[in-house]
């Protein structure tokens, strides 16, 4: 393969330079007066990707000057001058010198060290030297090889932890990420302590790797080494991290074409997956291979098992196959099928040697529509938590579920690009189930919830496929409805199971979009809300699949906030459907709070305007926050409406210390425009990103807005004097509404820090809806966000006389959901299209410039 031959080539090279200035490193030592006959016994050896020739244009090269001991006198004289003229030849190197016993006794006791010298090759001096380390380190790994392999293992794992557990990241280090080229060089290294060989070749001629298995690395070893080389050559320095615009470049510039509903990175970055996905699962079954075990702990596991049938027995701790019936067994489906279903519903792991012939006889087998008993194993398997995700992704791996679920083929490895998602549509489809089962044991409201489903197949089907209608232009969600359609019929699914199915994958972002997206107080979200749902069975399905899928979509996705919006909305849902109630209506919990919050005030001396208040505060206000800390935050807005000069401004830590909460009041009077778009050029002057914001009204006349913001300056939490001065910028902006605003403070920008335009790939939406509501507009906003984006939009309103009666900010990562219950100046809904193309045409020409800007 060339990139094979463009790694031999460098090395190649290195070789010419480094033997050149070791020979003068030694002519130099000469005339220096070191003895001729010690220094003709140094050799020196290259090691780690320089030892296997497997290097790419700006690695490092890893060097050891190995002396007998008594040429260390010596060494040096040679190792100073080799270093110094590697260096000013602008080498990256690692040197180091030892005697054969130094670095085999280093090796026993540092895995990198012992990694690294696995991959040892004289360049030049004396052979000798060389062959007598060489072969004392490999006796020595033989015997060590239990311990040396475990310490490989752990260090491998550790490393895979900081650089990603799956193989399907989408901003991947080709390295070091699992199923990268570490992988391989783990099974050399493994190798090498065990058999006393790291070439792939010669530990197939030992039985040690199977031709699938060799080839499967030897392909994934080549794509991924032309890979890195591509990397370096383009970052011109040493460069492993696949980001998201290289990506895209590698992908145009390797001829990628794309096809229909699947973008040319994305068939790109299929490809790469499926090589990781290959290493992973070579590596995976070689390390379980040689890893040490306990032949007490197997004797003991045989001995206290006990027959399922005439083929399985199962353990305290395993299930397997009786050897004599293995054979057979393994290349059955149904057979299979009914194992993982075994193993699920008592919580074992398969045993690896019967898992080995179950993956060799998969490999061969053809593929064919699944039998009746395979479709009943299958369906069995998911009705149960267990250990449901890791069969299932063993089963995926197999390519076993496309077969039952074709759908599946196309997805595997399919790109979500963007910085939302950080997982492929497989990859995340897997970690749902995995998130839901994880519910089971759970002493949490989520986990009896999940409990009190009492088949759970459905729902474990529907958390499978839910995403398999992405990658078309249709909306993902109507595709799926059709893909549930045909999956139910391919398991000959009951007619009401199907249609649970149906819709529970076509409406699986009702809840998420209702709860984050609407006003949760108005009794007409919540009725429709209900009405689309129709039966406290369906609420908890849904229920359990959006936590779930909110959770596998990557870490932090699912903050305090949106899971109290979500639980909000349940309990309401819930409770209407149990009482009839909406929102606000007969509802005794609430009722207490109220009076505990005006038990508080007047106990604190709170006047009656103050106490008035409280029958008037919005039901987000009241069901998220504790009595004394509403009623503190009412006392302080009642001496501020007493006073009545200006408007109220306050900063609250959150509990949590993540953020602070900005709380801003203000007597609106005729003034309806404009509020927001001066709060939010007032938090933006000051340096602050908003992550989250509520805009609501108290009564008729008060606007009470909630800003949840970070400072980039305070690591922990921001001073008092620091809010201070950030209330008194936002008092200022809306006492003075003719003022100017501070200056945004200038951000210096390192070259690459921010992705070029060409990753942002989903389009901006703008959508006005007047289907909700008669008396408001609700208008939807969906970009890619910058900082100051939100303050710009806020002006762009107020430009438009654009009255913001409500509104949701929710911003993750480089993306924002925002959503604006707005009405024109006059409190009517916008509905004349000229006057909304007229906004959507000025929002967008601030979204267009700030993109060219960047």
């Amino acid at each position: 393969m060339p990139s094979f031959q463009t790694a031999t080539a460098l090395s190649d090279l290195y070789d010419q330079i480094v033997s050149s200035v070791f020979e003068e490193a030694l002519q130099h030592a000469l005339t220096g007066g070191a003895k001729s006959l010690h220094t003709e016994k140094l050799a020196l050896v290259a090691h780690g990707g320089y030892g296997r020739r497997d290097i790419s244009p700006y690695s490092d090269a890893d060097l050891m000057l190995l002396t007998p001991r008594g040429s260390a006198s010596c060494a040096a004289p040679v190792a100073g001058a080799l270093v110094r003229d590697l260096t000013d030849a602008s080498l990256d190197v690692g040197f180091s010198v030892r005697t054969p016993a130094e670095a085999c006794s280093l090796a026993w006791t540092d895995p990198k060290i012992y990694t690294s010298l696995t991959e040892s090759r004289l360049l030049c001096g004396d052979e000798t030297t060389f062959r007598k380390f060489h072969e004392s380190f490999r006796t020595g790994a033989k015997r060590r090889w239990k311990t040396l392999n475990q310490n490989a293992i752990q260090t491998r794992r550790e490393e895979r932890r900081k650089w990603g557990e799956t193989i399907y990241l989408l901003r991947p280090n080709v390295k070091r990420s699992r199923g990268g080229l570490r992988d391989i060089q783990l099974v050399r290294w493994l190798g090498f302590a065990t058999h006393g060989e790291t070439d792939l070749a010669q530990l197939f001629s030992l039985g040690a790797l199977s031709s699938d298995d060799l080839e499967t690395l030897r392909r994934a070893h080549g794509f991924m080494l032309r890979l890195r080389h591509e990397l370096h050559f383009r970052a011109k320095r040493s460069q492993d991290v696949l980001d998201r615009p290289t990506q895209m470049e590698i992908a145009r510039d390797w001829g990628y074409r794309g096809e229909l509903g699947v973008l040319p990175v994305e068939e790109f970055m299929q490809d790469y997956f499926e090589h990781t996905r290959g290493v992973r699962y070579v590596s995976a079954f070689f390390d379980d291979d040689h890893r040490a075990r306990s032949r007490t702990a197997m004797a003991l596991e045989r001995v206290l098992s006990r027959r399922i049938d005439d083929k399985i027995r199962m353990g305290p701790t395993h299930i397997w196959v009786i050897p004599k019936r293995l054979d057979a067994f393994a290349t059955c489906l149904p057979d299979v099928l009914r194992l993982m279903q075994f193993a699920n519903e008592n919580r074992r792991r398969i045993a690896h040697p019967t898992w080995q012939a179950i993956r060799t006889a998969m490999q061969n087998r053809r593929l064919s529509p699944p039998d009746p008993q395979s479709v009943q194993s299958f369906l069995a398997l998911l009705s149960q938590p267990g250990r449901l995700a890791s069969l299932l992704r063993r089963l995926h791996e197999l390519r076993v579920i496309e077969q039952l679920i074709p759908a599946m083929r196309r997805c595997r490895g399919l790109l979500q690009f963007n910085a939302y998602h950080q997982f492929t549509v497989d990859a995340h489809c897997l970690r749902a189930v995995q998130a839901a089962t994880e519910f089971e044991d759970e002493e949490t409201a989520m986990g009896r919830r999940y409990r009190r489903i009492k088949d759970k197949t459905l729902l474990h089907l529907a958390l499978l496929i839910h995403d398999l209608g992405k990658g078309y232009d249709e909306d993902h969600s109507e595709v799926g409805r059709r893909i549930a359609g045909d999956v139910a019929d391919a398991l000959e699914l009951e007619a009401n199971q199907k249609e649970t199915l149906q819709w529970l994958i076509h409406k699986h972002l009702l809840m998420n979009t209702v709860a984050f997206r609407h006003d949760l107080n108005d009794p007409d979200v919540v009725h429709d809300f209900a009405a689309e749902v129709g039966s406290v069975g369906r609420l908890e399905l849904l229920l359990v699949h959006s936590v779930a899928d909110l959770i596998a979509v990557g870490p932090d996705v699912l903050s305090d906030w949106k899971m109290k919006l979500i639980e909000d909305l349940y309990l309401r849902t819930r409770r209407y459907f149990e009482t009839g109630n909406l929102p606000g209506e007969n509802d005794p919990e609430l009722d207490l709070h109220r009076t505990e919050i005006v038990s508080l005030i007047e106990a604190a001396g709170g006047s009656r305007s103050v106490v008035d208040l409280v029958s008037e505060l919005p039901l987000s206000l009241l069901r998220h926050r504790a009595s004394d800390e509403i009623a503190n935050e009412l006392i302080q807005v009642g001496k501020w409406l007493g006073e009545e000069k200006g408007c109220y401004c306050a900063g609250v830590i959150e509990p949590d210390g993540s953020a602070v909460r900005y709380n801003v009041v203000v007597r609106q009077g005729d003034r309806r425009v404009g509020t927001f778009a001066r709060i939010t050029g007032a938090l933006f002057a000051c340096g602050l990103t908003i992550f989250r914001a509520n805009i609501e009204t108290v009564g008729e006349d008060l606007l009470w807005d909630s800003f949840w913001v970070s400072d980039p300056d305070f690591a922990d939490q921001p001073p008092v004097d620091r809010i201070q001065k950030v209330c008194k910028v936002i008092r200022k902006a809306i006492d003075e509404p003719e003022s100017t605003l501070p200056a945004a403070r200038r951000v210096w920008k390192t070259k690459g820090s921010d992705e070029p335009e060409v990753v942002h790939l989903l389009p901006t939406k703008i959508i006005f809806d007047n289907d909700t509501f008669d008396h408001q507009t609700i208008l939807s906003l969906f970009t890619y966000d910058r900082l100051g984006l939100l303050a710009e939009i806020g002006m762009v309103l107020f430009a438009n006389d654009v009255s913001i009666q409500f509104a949701k900010i929710d911003t993750h990562l480089d993306q924002i959901a925002d959503v604006f219950y707005i009405t024109d100046a006059a409190g009517q809904p916008i509905i004349d299209e000229a006057y909304q193309n007229q906004i959507r045409e000025a929002i967008l020409e601030v979204i267009n410039k700030s993109t060219k800007s960047s």
